[in-house]
């Protein structure tokens, strides 16, 4: 009765993370439009903000720097930024030029299309760089955010003409306002790589359901339980593989480095399923040979696995700098590594107690039954690892 409850809580639980939601780590897609924050009320005086006013734009991609800074003794916990041509939609796309204090915010299918903060830290000084979709007059909106109650409104856009020249020849331009100056260098915005979100994904699933060492190191006389969980999840492993590789070479632009290292995981998941499925049983002269590559398989399998997911982490964090994930990719590396040097020292142990018995060597049950409980403590921690990750891609 009482895991029945608890089995009914945890679901409960879950099933109320999808209605909550936060606004410390930035505004949400509903407030693209408004450019107002879910809570608390406009404040009608002017902030103490330096925010631009417009940039003309010559041509599609050129670019400019956008500096937000706040007045002395002011700081801002919240943003938003925009760029629009008039009362349009927001227009253009950012790249984050200081991403410990502001992430990027898809609008309009537009996965750069704003900037907004990624915490409630108090900050004074946001830079990102934006770059046009074509020639016009872009008006820049920013509202800024005090505190739960407090925010201020974007100023009304002035229409404004930019200035003719009769030349062809198109140059850095700088326009000087009374609050601020705007520079258009001339730099090359990275492509964002959002299209890295489902491949490393389908590489998180794969780490997860990879049986581990200590699942496929059992003793000789390993229970049909045994060989079926290792027959079932291989297979699944594999696919979730090829599936990471395929998504990859069906995007553009192809990441060269990213389909390598997935390209290897994929093809040793693949050797780690064939091994599996040898047809060697518990006394064929082969088994240890057979156990040994196996086991070295699945390490090499492990290695590149998680390298490829470091690898699109990485890429993903060139669009929305989000950068807990990095570091929750390295304590899961850090547990994993913790378990691998735990099976050295388990194989060692477990070479040391076996005793001979007949013609079989026979391992304590205690030493079986401390084997399977380090390895449910693995799974469950690669499960919920793998959880946190996958919500900070698709956060």
């Amino acid at each position: 009765m009482c895991s029945a409850q608890m089995v009914l809580i945890i679901f409960i639980g879950i099933a109320t993370i999808e209605t909550v939601t936060g606004f410390s780590g930035g505004g949400v897609a509903m407030s693209c439009d408004t450019m107002l924050p879910q809570h608390g009320s406009p404040t009608p005086e002017s902030g103490p903000f330096s925010v631009p006013k417009y940039f003309c734009s010559s041509d599609a991609g050129d670019e400019t720097i956008v500096s937000l800074k706040a007045g002395p003794a002011t700081t801002f916990k919240g943003f938003l930024l925009e760029a629009r041509e008039q009362d349009g939609p927001p227009a253009g796309t950012f790249t984050l030029l200081t991403p410990a204090h502001s992430r990027l915010l898809q609008c309009g299918g537009n996965p750069a299309a704003a900037v907004t903060q990624p915490n409630n830290q108090a900050k004074t000084f946001i830079e990102a760089k934006w770059r046009a979709p074509y020639k016009g007059v872009f008006y820049f909106r920013v509202t800024f955010i005090k505190d739960m109650m407090k925010f201020w409104i974007p100023e009304a856009i002035n229409i404004t003409t930019c200035p003719t020249t009769s030349t062809t020849t198109v140059t850095p331009t700088t326009i000087t306002t009374s609050t601020t100056t705007i520079t258009t260098p001339t730099i090359t915005t990275p492509t964002p790589a959002l299209h890295t979100s489902a491949p490393s994904t389908c590489m998180l699933i794969s780490a997860l359901i990879r049986p581990s060492l200590l699942v496929m190191s059992l003793p000789k006389g390993q229970t049909l339980w045994h060989k079926g969980f290792k027959i079932l999840l291989c297979p699944l492993s594999m696919v979730a593989a090829i599936i990471a590789f395929i998504l990859l070479l069906l995007w553009e632009p192809i990441q060269i480095t990213l389909v390598a290292v997935v390209g290897v995981a994929m093809i040793l998941s693949l050797g780690q399923t064939i091994v599996v499925f040898l047809p060697f049983g518990p006394s064929h002269e082969l088994r240890s040979i057979c156990d040994l590559v196996l086991r070295v398989i699945a390490f090499t399998t492990e290695v590149f696995t998680m390298v490829a997911i470091f690898v699109g982490l990485e890429e993903i964090e060139k669009c929305c700098s989000i950068h807990w994930r990095m570091k929750v990719m390295g304590g899961y590396a850090a547990w994993v590594a913790l378990f691998y040097l735990m099976f050295i020292y388990l194989c060692c142990n477990q070479s040391y107690q076996r005793k001979r018995i007949g013609d079989k060597w026979i391992v304590p049950k205690r030493t079986i039954l401390f084997e399977k409980i380090l390895n449910v403590i693995l799974v469950l921690g690669k499960l919920g690892f793998t959880v946190a990750l996958i919500t900070g891609i698709y956060t």
